[in-house]
């Protein structure tokens, strides 16, 4: 079956690490700009092509100025094999402008260590099935991404209502429309997918800057998966928001972090 995430993230091999994409509008924002989620997925997705290494282990990326919809090239760069992780650098270029720069580091999780510590579980919430459908309160098509994801969530959020609560955090399960599979390339487009949780202090339109994801296992047998989101602090118009994103069967799958500047007016 085809998905509407790998379709996107085609890329087609030009030599020496270069590839061809063609960046869709189907993951724009409120900006009309594509999500910083779905630019990561491209960038990722090309180095995963030239990986020595079958996963992503991290991805840590630097957004220079929006992408727009059309082609676009990504160039990849080895920066070091090693035997258990390897790292590269990838640059996401349209119209001879840089839109984006990415370090990744990959290695296998089927080589990893056995040593383990978990000192606290998934949020206690209900499963998807028993929470609020959100989706069913968002109009169709009044955001492109939106349409792309389905979302659940213990309560609906007061912003919803016009009701800010003015706590910057929330609990929410997402899953795409098409019901894809979450591997590593879905999760780190999910991590940005969630509304901000700045919502809930009355300012939902933010653009992020600066995004880093953890990979923690490789995903197996979820199609939900259960975000924790917290903004810790916003200063000056910039605020963090960190994401921590759980299977359904309560595993950890990945931690990120982003700077966001909040759009004022």
């Amino acid at each position: 079956m085809s998905y509407l995430l790998d379709d996107a993230v085609t890329a087609e091999p030009l030599g020496d690490g270069r590839y061809r994409v063609q960046v869709t509008a189907d993951w724009n924002t409120a900006n009309q700009t594509p999500n910083g989620g779905y630019v990561l997925a491209l960038l990722q997705h090309a180095v995963l092509q030239d990986s020595a290494h079958p996963d992503a282990l991290s991805i840590s990326i630097t957004y220079f100025r929006p992408a727009l919809p059309g082609p676009a090239d990504i160039q990849v760069r080895e920066v070091r094999k090693g035997r258990r992780v390897s790292t590269y650098d990838a640059v996401l270029v349209q119209d001879a402008k840089e839109i984006a720069h990415a370090v990744v580091s990959t290695h296998d999780w089927d080589a990893t260590g056995a040593v383990e510590h978990t000192p606290h579980a998934a949020p206690d919430v209900p499963r998807p099935e028993d929470c609020a459908d959100v989706s069913a309160l968002i109009p169709e098509g009044m955001m492109a991404i939106l349409d792309r994801y389905r979302y659940r969530a213990p309560v609906v959020p007061g912003w919803f209502h016009g009701e800010p609560s003015g706590a910057s955090e929330a609990v929410c399960w997402i899953r795409t429309a098409d019901e894809r599979p979450v591997d590593a390339l879905l999760a780190g487009a999910m991590v940005d997918a969630f509304p901000p949780a700045t919502a809930e202090l009355g300012h939902l339109a933010s653009a992020t800057i600066q995004l880093t994801v953890h990979y923690r296992r490789r995903p197996t047998g979820t199609v939900w998966a259960l975000g924790h989101v917290t903004a810790r602090h916003v200063i000056a118009g910039y605020h963090d928001e960190d994401v921590e994103l759980w299977d359904e069967q309560g595993r950890l799958i990945a931690q990120s972090r982003q700077l966001a500047i909040i759009a004022e007016g």
